[in-house]
């Protein structure tokens, strides 16, 4: 497992990190004691002037420097877990904390996020692109038939309604993927389309 010391806060590490095109994080998984994390936690709660976190930075082992912007502490959202006492380095917690958009699709803009963690940090594109056609299908204002996967996920790829959260400048950190889908009323006339012209059939 690949860590990533937070420079501001040398006590916390992170395993993943997700982030948005604008280089907010969407996803966060971190690692410490309960009073560093509470901390951190505070810091981001705060304003700028209130000499708050705004922006912080994720060291990888090589040196390599990964800029992270908070965008707003009123978003998120956390979930935490204790480890095992029963380790190298002492009670620690795990704490996920995550843009509150990843837990309930947007029914009525139909945008949802699809997560998949990788085991030991392989990128596995199966389970992801099961999720994306499990969330496109509960999007969707017309029902879809399972046999339409390959070419609904195509269209989807090729129209930018599905993104995978990973770019050159903000790539994905850590054995975790994610994917936003968007689905306009171009989805809903395509289906359309395809199903008129026999392309999609209903059996």
């Amino acid at each position: 497992m690949n860590l990533y010391r937070i420079e501001e806060y040398p006590e916390i590490w992170a395993d993943a990190c997700l982030r948005d095109s604008e280089g907010r994080f969407m996803f966060l998984s971190l690692y410490g004691r309960d009073g560093s994390l509470m901390q951190f936690l505070a810091a981001m709660e705060l304003g700028e002037s209130e000499r708050g976190v705004q922006r912080f930075h994720l060291q990888a082992a090589d040196g390599q420097r990964h800029l992270v912007d908070v965008g707003g502490a009123q978003r998120l959202a956390k979930h935490a877990g204790k480890l095992p006492r029963q380790n190298l380095f002492g009670p620690l917690n795990h704490l996920w904390v995550f843009d509150k958009s990843l837990q309930t699709p947007d029914q009525a803009n139909r945008i949802g996020w699809a997560l998949h963690s990788t085991a030991a940090g392989r990128q596995e594109t199966t389970g992801l692109a099961d999720r994306v056609w499990q969330l496109i299908n509960a999007l969707s204002p017309v029902a879809l038939q399972d046999h339409w996967r390959e070419p609904v996920l195509s269209w989807c790829r090729n129209k930018g309604a599905t993104q995978l959260m990973d770019s050159s400048l903000y790539p994905a950190l850590g054995p975790v993927q994610a994917m936003r889908v968007s689905l306009t009323d171009h989805f809903t006339a395509f289906i359309s389309q395809e199903v008129r012209q026999r392309r999609l059939l209903l059996t």
